[in-house]
């Protein structure tokens, strides 16, 4: 039987989020020691080359981290990032602002890299401010990886932010009070954005990142946003299908459907699948679902984006959404309509050997 699609992150998605987290805990290293001063920073038993050299090495492995974490991101085709994307700040599709930041960031560290190797060509002066201005890589990290990322709302993503923002802020504050009252006016302003700067997040994160929606408003395209939700999706239908007769709705139903399936190829190398079904003794009898992305052999496509719709045939667009889970021809999707109530979309299918047509079930639940 054909498959239509093969759904999911790639191991380089995986490794993308991996690097990337482990990347924002080496710069929080890197800049907690810096902001600290490392040449203060020593004991008998440790000398302050040793804890330079400490500095440095962190400070090397983040770099590579980083471009590990790069290269992956744009090796991986589930989010279409050019290695121009991951250069040039706010050129990409996905997520732009969050994507952009995170260039801003990795070109703040070229900037110190290249400084650092051709120190001499530059000079002192001209490395040192480089070199200071690299410390705003850090936060701009940060909000790169609360914007960005797909674990921002699960609890030990949240964790290691705090971690690292604590790690900072107790570096910025302690350097702020060593040899006070000397200039003052500068101390002052780091105590200060310590403190602004928390409370900034604590502001923001409940109505962006951790709020509904964030995915969609910050320009996630659905095959990413599968991975996060096609566990939700799982235990919301499993749920609903157990609470009973009591809380169906006049859109919650499981009807026997059949259509056609089509596939094509686009201008751009990626291939689209079309899949129009009708849906047997329903007021909402008319399922559309497209799905684009990578060719695959032996037919089918590996998801990179998607659309669905169902209604009647007077308004066959009432209800908008994308596949969350897609294994073979088992579909999954989350629509809503114009009045913000929302479905889940189960499709069961079935191809027949030439693959042109499809029959099995669907399920709706509110």
């Amino acid at each position: 039987m054909p498959v239509i699609a093969a759904a999911g992150p790639s191991a380089y998605w995986y490794l993308t989020r991996g690097t990337g987290i482990v990347s924002l805990v080496l710069l929080t290293v890197t800049v907690a020691l810096g902001v600290a001063n490392v040449r203060r920073l020593r004991t008998e038993n440790v000398p302050r080359f040793v804890v330079d050299a400490v500095h440095r090495n962190v400070a090397l492995v983040a770099v590579a981290f980083v471009a590990i974490h790069v290269i992956t991101a744009v090796l991986d085709s589930f989010a279409h990032i050019s290695l121009i994307n991951a250069f040039i700040p706010f050129t990409g599709i996905y997520r732009p602002l969050w994507l952009g930041l995170g260039a801003v960031s990795l070109d703040l560290l070229l900037a110190v890299v290249i400084t650092s190797v051709l120190r001499r060509s530059f000079g002192h002066r001209a490395w040192r401010a480089t070199h200071w201005a690299a410390y705003l890589s850090w936060p701009v990290a940060l909000l790169h990886s609360l914007g960005t990322g797909t674990d921002t709302k699960t609890g030990w993503m949240l964790t290691i932010v705090g971690g690292c923002l604590i790690v900072v802020i107790v570096a910025v504050v302690a350097r702020a009070v060593a040899g006070w009252p000397n200039h003052a006016g500068a101390r002052l302003t780091a105590l200060i954005a310590s403190a602004l700067v928390p409370l900034g997040l604590l502001v923001w994160l409940p109505s962006g990142p951790l709020a509904a929606g964030w995915a969609k408003k910050a320009g996630t395209p659905s095959a990413l946003l599968a991975a996060a939700s096609s566990g939700s999706t799982a235990a919301s239908t499993s749920g609903t299908s157990q609470s009973g007769a009591a809380s169906s709705t006049s859109t919650s139903f499981t009807a026997n459907t059949s259509g056609s399936v089509s596939q094509s190829q686009l201008s751009d190398g990626l291939a689209a699948v079309n899949i129009s079904l009708s849906l047997a003794g329903q007021r909402l009898n008319t399922l559309a679902i497209h799905l684009q992305g990578q060719p695959i052999d032996g037919g089918g496509i590996q998801m990179t984006s998607s659309s669905v719709t169902l209604g009647p045939q007077s308004n066959p667009a009432q209800f908008r959404g994308q596949v969350t889970s897609l294994e073979g021809t088992n579909i999954v999707a989350q629509l809503s309509d114009g009045s913000g109530k929302r479905l889940s979309v189960v499709a069961t299918l079935q191809l027949s050997p030439d693959g042109g047509s499809a029959s099995g079930t669907v399920s709706a639940k509110s």
